[in-house]
């Protein structure tokens, strides 16, 4: 018989696998209640248009049909893969951004404000549904502290590609944060579980788990008045690499 082994037995790739899929699934749920809150919102308003007469009807009924075919637009787009899903894969950058951003100016209201794509490569070959889970929630903070006051609003999606891995950063020209807000912001990255109802955005201590699990950074710049930056290096993976 082979002579057992004494000495302790490590489970931290395991557990680290075990963390980002959870951290994986817990945004997954996150983004399908937020997808809910808009289908529901968005639907009702458009309803009430087409059966409330008043001045404008023809405009009225055409703004109303016009929001319900792109809601049934992006509807129809591929939503990503389930978390379950833990093979990288080539993932198309621009209109996944592009639909995390039209669902989260639906979400937050805000249609005034743009984005640009600044990419250096239009594909990545990275864990999808991980992917979006990231964009969707920054680019949810950036929107979400959007400056009423600036006479343009906007968000900038920069993508940039070396041998080691990806860049991405994401840039907004909002209100900003304090330098106590920022000190509190590295605190709720580090809190075990998502604040949904915090005033930093929706899931963000979650995203720096996932990108920490996944073997990434995630940091934050930011000034009162002058937007916020937040810089997510991702490593490369191979096609053929799975977390389980």
């Amino acid at each position: 018989m082979p002579p057992r082994s004494n000495g302790p037995r490590s489970d931290e790739p395991n557990l680290a696998r075990l963390l980002a899929y959870v951290a994986d699934l817990e945004l997954e749920v996150d983004r399908l209640r937020r997808h809910n809150h808009v289908l529901r919102r968005e639907v009702r308003a458009a309803l009430e248009s087409l059966v409330a007469p008043r001045e404008g009807t023809e405009a009225a009924l055409g703004e109303a049909v016009g929001q319900l075919t792109g809601l049934l637009r992006d509807l129809h787009e591929p939503p990503g893969y389930h978390p379950a899903h833990d093979q990288v894969v080539d993932i198309a950058v621009r209109p996944l951004a592009e639909q995390v951003f039209r669902w989260q100016q639906r979400l937050l209201g805000a249609p005034e404000v743009t984005l640009t794509l600044e990419l250096e490569a239009e594909h990545v070959e990275w864990f999808p549904t991980r992917l979006r889970h990231i964009l969707d929630n920054l680019v949810c903070n950036a929107l979400k502290y959007r400056d009423p006051d600036k006479a343009e609003r906007w968000v900038r999606l920069g993508l940039r590609v070396s041998p080691e891995g990806y860049e991405f950063r994401v840039v907004d020209n909002g209100t900003g944060l304090q330098e106590s807000e920022r000190r509190q912001v590295f605190d709720l990255f580090y809190r075990a579980a998502p604040i949904r109802a915090a005033g930093l955005g929706v899931g963000l201590s979650v995203v720096r788990l996932l990108v920490e699990q996944s073997g990434g950074t995630l940091t934050v710049d930011s000034g009162p008045g002058q937007g916020t930056t937040f810089v997510v290096t991702l490593p490369r993976y191979a096609v053929d690499d799975f977390l389980f």
